[in-house]
This record gives C-alpha cells, sequence and structure tokens, in this order.
C-alpha cells in the first residue's frame, strides 16, 4: 500500500457521504487485518498482539458492508519498527473517530449502535497494532 492510497483512505473517511466513509472504514479494516496477519509470522513481531488486532479488524470489518465495487486494496508493507506502523494506526484512529461521527447522523441513526461498536473495535485494532513492535526491530 502506498502513501497515496493512505491518503485516499484518510480523505474518504472524512467525506460528508455516508456511503463513503463506511466504504473506506471497511477497507482499512481489510487491509491493517492482512497486515496484522503478516506481522504474526513476523519474527521481529509480538504475534499475539498481532492476532488481536487482526482479529479485531475482521471484528469492525463484519459490522460494515463492504464496498460496492472495486478491487481490493494491495497488502501493505510496512517500514521497520513501530514507526512503520504508525501510519496504519492513525488510519484506524481515524475509523474510530469517523464512525463515531456517522453514528450521531440522523441518515444513521439505525446503525449508530452497530457504528459505535464498530468504532471501538478500530479503536482497539489501532492500540494493539501500535504495540506489535516495541523498537526498531520487525520488517515484513
Amino acid at each position: 500500500m502506498t502513501q497515496p492510497a493512505i491518503t485516499d483512505l484518510d480523505t474518504a473517511l472524512d467525506d460528508d457521504r455516508a456511503d463513503v466513509v463506511l466504504f473506506a472504514a471497511w477497507d482499512v479494516f481489510d487491509v491493517v487485518g492482512r497486515l496484522a496477519d503478516a506481522l504474526a509470522l513476523d519474527e521481529g513481531s509480538d504475534e499475539m498482539q498481532a492476532v488481536l488486532a487482526g482479529i479485531k479488524c475482521a471484528e469492525g470489518r463484519r459490522l460494515l458492508a463492504p464496498p460496492e465495487d472495486g478491487l481490493p486494496l494491495k497488502s501493505p508493507t510496512p517500514l521497520p519498527g513501530r514507526a512503520g506502523l504508525e501510519p496504519y494506526g492513525a488510519l484506524l484512529r481515524h475509523v474510530d473517530v469517523a464512525l463515531r461521527r456517522l453514528a450521531c447522523v440522523p441518515e444513521c441513526a439505525d446503525d449508530a449502535e452497530q457504528l459505535g461498536v464498530a468504532a471501538s473495535h478500530a479503536g482497539a485494532a489501532a492500540d494493539l497494532l501500535l504495540s506489535v513492535r516495541q523498537d526498531g526491530g520487525g520488517v515484513s
């Protein structure tokens, strides 16, 4: 996943259209979940934290409808160390904020509870992901 793809997702999470935000959130859960799965096999990573981050992403993704079109985003190859995971943790935190914002929008009122749960999964996944690497070790 390239920086432009991260920027595109980040921008979509701020969109005024609920469907754009929801599809972007689903994509973030998907791509970061695959990243977490790969990190679980990375010798320099905390396997348990990576697995738990992947589970939280899967739980969040399951609560959202998948995008109606397009192809899955390319799996990311982060830079080494904890700093390499920070862009993905930031995306998950943005998903948390974006879904909580949507939960307060009248058109999403029927799904507010579900959106809140998905947002909580995003926040938890971000915390877990950022604890996978403690220092400069670990490359994917």
